[in-house]
């Protein structure tokens, strides 16, 4: 879902990072996990999938990628809807399928978590 890019340029360049992989950046994600972990507490708090967020770090090469994982009810993948936005299936039916008063507005954790300072 995030990944932390090296920023700014003057502290830390490609070459460094390449040298030293992805425990350069590991500082900065361990802070876009934590605020990721607190937004999704805060923003999820009254959903049916509260306790089912799951956050984490995993060393990639250059870079620390920051995952967002959420498990549906059925066992599936719904981070992205859970981030973005969809339209309810149940709300579809009742107000017709596209309908505006069935769209759930996204929750943009991983968006927001990504601005952080180093």
């Amino acid at each position: 879902m995030g990944y932390v890019n090296l920023k700014p340029a003057n502290v830390l360049n490609r070459d460094m990072a390449i040298l030293f992989g992805a425990e350069a950046t590991r500082p900065v994600a361990e802070k876009v996990e934590a605020k990721a972990k607190a937004l999704a507490d805060m923003k999820a708090k009254h959903s049916s999938v509260a306790d089912r967020i799951d956050i984490s770090t995993h060393a990639h090469g250059t870079h620390t990628a920051v995952i967002m994982s959420v498990k549906g009810r059925d066992g599936s993948e719904i981070a992205s809807h859970l981030e973005f936005g969809y339209f309810n299936r149940w709300l579809e039916h009742k107000y017709g399928i596209k309908s505006p008063s069935a769209w759930m507005p996204g929750l943009f954790i991983m968006s927001e978590a990504k601005y952080v300072r180093p």
